[in-house]
């Protein structure tokens, strides 16, 4: 299988911030972030905070049915996209999900 046929790209999926670099973040772990893909190794999220190249971040990790998981991991790209946001690249160091499959609806 490719890294492409083991992404997800569906709704539901968000993180919450807990830590970044070792510091508590107490205003960001009160917001959700939507993640635009996720896989085996990490996920892509989008984002108006500033997030920096090699930060070392816990998340919350929220899964569409409800349930959810402490993931910790690191910044490993930064991409600008429009309307002050941009895209974050999370690769896993610690901590292992498994992703579900899901029916679309018809």
């Amino acid at each position: 299988m490719t890294q492409d046929q083991e992404r997800a790209s569906l709704d539901g999926y968000c993180i919450q911030v807990l830590i970044i670099n070792g510091e508590a973040q107490d205003q960001l772990s009160s917001k959700s972030f939507y993640i635009e893909n996720i896989g085996k190794g990490g996920f892509r999220f989008l984002s108006e905070a500033c997030f920096e190249l090699d930060d070392r971040v816990q998340v919350l990790l929220r899964f569409p049915d409800g349930n959810s998981q402490e993931v910790w991991g690191r910044i490993c790209y930064v991409e600008p996209i429009e309307d002050g946001k941009s895209a974050y690249g999370f690769s896993v160091t610690k901590g292992f999900y498994k992703l579900k499959a899901v029916k679309k609806r018809s």
